[in-house]
């Protein structure tokens, strides 16, 4: 008898499991048939997962060096950050699984009542999520493979490398990793569905259609209140944005945004009341047509689309601000990068760096340590670079304030009592003559100014048309006529600068010492050059010094760039996929519990066109509303941090918003659009 028990078990299961198996086709060809949205983003969530994790192959696929891992650090911090995107999709997912546990409530009560057990239910869920898993993962690794593709071309072009380099490549890091995030995000999906499950009795399960939410609309009192003080803190948050930015930048985002995110909530917690009062208050209005069907749909959903609008503004408001802000900052950290390396090497010292060890002879003390540069060049110069507290930045600027005290400034404010750098003129035309630039000649009483880089251009001219003397110790120095330079005098990461006065060889010899700077040239090929003197750098290990090649300046100045404007296109589009996806899904979700409603306007004799624009009223507020606010919060937040970017190119800048803007109008209307096909088909109207 044991034996034909178990005998018996095995086709009652496989049966079973048969019958789950076709179950859960079906029900995920239905799902993805109503809600091709929930699909489409989670396999568009995976190819950007992938796309963007990729990032070290493409680098490996343009043959990029990488001897100081700058390209390397860049792709580990896009890899942390897919961490948090992992996170808000799981969010997104759990939020959409929400809305389709809820619509098929009454699906898993039939299935209760014909005998099905709750466990037999977690298993055509757990089949369900499972599908739905290796559907999304296959499709959108495989989107991600072709995107990743146009990645690594848009590398190439950020970088500066031939595009010949390019080939072909797939990321295993990247499949390896989209598999275990979202196999992980999947699992947790499941053990939400079978959660959620648990709490259903069957009654609320077979009766989940015929209940309706009913929230009341409050008292005006407390909406306009309500209203009253959105306005205040929205126009609080652009206050700090606009006016304190110039002082305490980081503070100012942090701050205004902020207070910019309190304004949205409290906004659309009241925004929805107001507007529903107010057209039951317009007679006219309210009796038109069936305003009044549409009029009463907004106030049954008070309570819950207003927080899912304010999430949504917010996140609309981040995508649209990183997708412009990311590519501006890359593009700003590049802004004069062909000054960035005028030699094929430089090394600096610092006295402060080892206590003024080798302020004597930094040359000798080369050479001490085991590192001979003549073994490598025989073209190369160094100098110092001086420095007086009775010179600072503000002299430039006309901000010679000294009650600013340095470490209260912040990232973008302008440090006016910092001194400026000071070379003398026969100095500065030896590095132009390691140029092949003609010299310049400067009068004893007179100076000129140098500068490398486009941010301080503007300030450098307006300094040029109302010149003030220069005063050092007893002699007093004018501008000499043309006085204002061009030239790079050492390679640098970093484009900035606040410009070197060019003075007298004589006066310059008196001031403090501030850095040692010598340029070389090789004389050969470069990149044997280049290995060799590199790894004689690392065995001196020379205290105090610092080296910058050429390749690693220019590799270190496309690591930031990359990795801003890719983090920001990365978050940024993440951001937006969520807004969208649960607008979309909530909507949709809308219309599935409005059929009945619609089918007794259809009874009633209302027409399909009447029923089309009130659907198209509800998801012009639903889609226009979180997206004009935030827009109006992105223009401010942009204007701000643009404003610094000084030096960078007009076109630059239109180009920049342009992209970001046209990304994030193109992907909501896609959304906005599949939607209401999508309402439309549900409702069948």
């Amino acid at each position: 008898m044991p034996s034909d028990k178990k005998h018996n078990k095995h086709p009652n299961n496989a049966s079973l499991n048969k019958v789950f198996r076709g179950l859960a086709a079906k029900n995920v060809r239905k799902s993805a048939k109503d809600y091709f949205i929930y699909f489409f983003t989670l396999m568009l969530s995976v190819a950007l997962f992938y796309s963007f994790n990729s990032i070290s192959t493409q680098f490996a696929s343009l043959g990029l060096e990488d001897n100081l891992n700058y390209l390397a650090f860049a792709s580990s911090v896009l890899t942390a950050f897919s961490v948090l995107v992992c996170v808000i999709m799981g969010a997104l997912v759990v939020y959409a699984n929400r809305f389709l546990l809820r619509r098929r409530k009454k699906e898993m009560g039939i299935y209760a009542s014909l005998g099905l057990e709750r466990r037999d239910l977690n298993r055509i869920l757990m089949r369900e999520t499972l599908c739905i898993g290796v559907f999304s993962l296959g499709a959108g690794i495989g989107l991600g493979i072709f995107g990743a593709q146009i990645l690594s071309l848009a590398t190439a072009k950020l970088v500066g490398i031939p595009l010949g380099n390019y080939h072909f490549m797939i990321s295993i890091k990247g499949i390896v990793l989209s598999i275990l995030f979202f196999g992980i995000l999947f699992l947790f999906v499941h053990w939400f569905n079978v959660k959620e499950l648990k709490k259903m009795s069957l009654l609320d399960m077979l009766y989940a259609d015929k209940k309706n939410e009913t929230v009341s609309e409050g008292k005006g009192g407390i909406s306009a209140v309500l209203a009253l003080l959105s306005l205040v803190f929205i126009l609080g948050g652009y206050s700090v944005l606009t006016v304190l930015s110039g002082k305490a930048a980081f503070k100012a985002l942090a701050w205004g945004g902020l207070l910019l995110i309190i304004g949205t909530v409290l906004f659309f917690m009241a925004a929805l009341r107001i507007a529903a009062r107010v057209m039951k208050k317009n007679k006219r209005y309210y009796y038109r047509g069936i305003n009044i069907f549409t009029t009463s749909q907004f106030a049954a959903r008070l309570k819950t689309e207003g927080k899912s609008l304010a999430m949504t503004c917010i996140l609309i408001y981040l995508s649209l601000s990183l997708t412009i802000l990311g590519p501006g900052i890359g593009k700003f950290v590049m802004n004069g990068v062909e000054n960035a390396t005028p030699y094929d090497g430089t090394i600096y010292y610092a006295p402060m760096a080892d206590g003024g060890k080798a302020a004597s002879d930094p040359m000798e003390y080369l050479r001490a340590a085991g590192f001979g540069l003549e073994r490598f060049s025989n073209a190369y110069e160094g100098f110092w670079m001086y420095e007086t507290p009775d010179v600072t930045a503000g002299f430039l600027t006309g901000e010679e304030d000294r009650s600013v005290h340095v470490e209260e400034q912040d990232f973008y404010t302008d440090d006016s009592d910092l001194p400026l750098q000071i070379i003398g003129v026969d100095d500065y035309n030896r590095m132009l003559a390691l140029q092949k630039i003609e010299p310049v000649h400067l009068a004893e009483d007179e100076f000129a100014i140098s500068y490398s880089f486009p941010p301080i251009e503007e300030t450098v001219k307006a300094f040029a048309k109302d010149p003030k003397p220069l005063n050092l110790g007893n002699n007093t120095l004018t501008l000499a006529e043309g006085g204002i330079l061009h030239h790079a005098l050492e390679n640098k990461n970093v484009l900035i600068d606040s410009g070197v006065m060019v003075i007298p060889q004589n006066l310059a010899e008196n001031l403090t010492p501030q850095r040692w700077i010598l340029n070389f040239n090789f004389p050969g090929e470069y990149k044997e050059s280049y290995m060799d003197l590199y790894v004689k750098w690392r065995d001196a290990q020379p205290e105090g010094y610092g080296m910058w090649l050429k390749q690693e300046a220019l590799i270190a100045l496309s690591a930031d760039n990359l990795l801003m404007t890719y983090l920001g296109i990365y978050l940024g589009i993440t951001f937006l996929i969520t807004s969208g996806a649960v607008l979309a899904l909530q909507q949709l979700s809308q219309s599935s519990d409005n059929r009945k409603r619609y089918k007794l306007l259809k009874k009633l004799g209302v027409s399909k066109k009447d029923m089309k624009r009130s659907l198209r009223k509800q998801l012009r507020v639903y889609f226009g509303v979180p997206l004009i606010l935030a827009v109006l919060h992105s223009v401010v937040t942009v204007f701000m941090i643009f404003r610094f970017f000084q030096g960078l190119d007009t076109v630059v800048i239109t180009s920049v918003i342009g992209f970001g803007v046209l990304m994030v109008f193109t992907v909501f209307a896609v959304y906005f659009i599949t939607t209401y096909l999508g309402s439309r088909r549900i409702l069948q109207v």
